[in-house]
């Protein structure tokens, strides 16, 4: 029942809709008439990868920091938990981003004559498992962080969080590109393009690829997961510093 209020709640959302729903086709669209040279299954991820991005980060994240404090005194004085509040919203998002995806499929299909492949399919897998990553990181910003704080760091952390992605070892050479290389390599994201990069190349996913894009969402969202807080005024404290 919460889960399905809460999908009810968003969609009513504004702010859902245009930042989450009409910027991601917008960039489809302008990518489609400037970026000739990549595939069209890129585009598609890119622009759903935009909305997925700023739907856990910015608008998730700060719709949990207005709901935290009713859902911390709930679980004081009931059974359901922040944990069970974390894995409840987490299906949320995954319908969410859902919806994204199917969005700016419906319109590159429509509109850009988008073949259909299987392709779409493996792209909308990885596609999902980053967006419940990204969430995983925008429930925490959001039991951590009042709302105006995450309006204001919302924005660098997107930044931050789509340079993880971005492969710097194709754009240029010299030491600094190595050093950001290798620190990429400690989140999911740079797995995440070189699987990606097999998907459009239609050649045969890496084993190695997919254990470490599987490890490294693992090993960033369990310290997440112990961040957060278990009452009210640990939310507070946590605030405060």
């Amino acid at each position: 029942m919460i889960k399905l209020i809460q999908i009810k709640q968003v969609l009513r959302n504004k702010r859902f809709l245009l930042f989450t729903m009409f910027i991601p086709v917008t960039w489809y669209f302008l990518l489609y008439n400037l970026q000739h040279d990549l595939p069209p299954i890129m585009l598609l991820g890119i622009a759903v990868f935009i909305g997925i991005i700023g739907n856990s980060l910015a608008t998730f994240s700060k719709r949990i920091s207005s709901n935290s404090e009713f859902y911390i005194f709930q679980s004081r004085i009931s059974n359901y938990t922040i944990k069970r509040y974390f894995l409840d919203q987490g299906i949320v998002q995954f319908v969410l981003n859902f919806l994204i995806f199917a969005v700016v499929l419906l319109v590159a299909i429509l509109f850009f004559h988008l073949k259909v492949s299987y392709q779409l399919l493996e792209q909308f897998g990885l596609l999902m498992v980053m967006g419940l990553y990204f969430s995983a990181i925008g429930f925490v910003m959001g039991m951590r962080l009042d709302s105006k704080i995450i309006d204001t760091v919302s924005f660098p952390i997107i930044i931050i969080a789509a340079m993880t992605i971005v492969p710097f070892s194709q754009i240029g050479t010299g030491n600094f590109i190595e050093l950001i290389s290798k620190a990429q390599m400690i989140f999911p994201g740079y797995y995440y393009n070189n699987l990606m990069q097999n998907v459009i190349k239609g050649s045969t996913v890496n084993t190695t690829d997919v254990l470490l894009f599987i490890g490294t969402i693992i090993l960033n969202i369990l310290p997440l997961y112990f961040l957060i807080p278990q009452s009210k005024n640990n939310r507070l404290n946590s605030v405060k510093k």
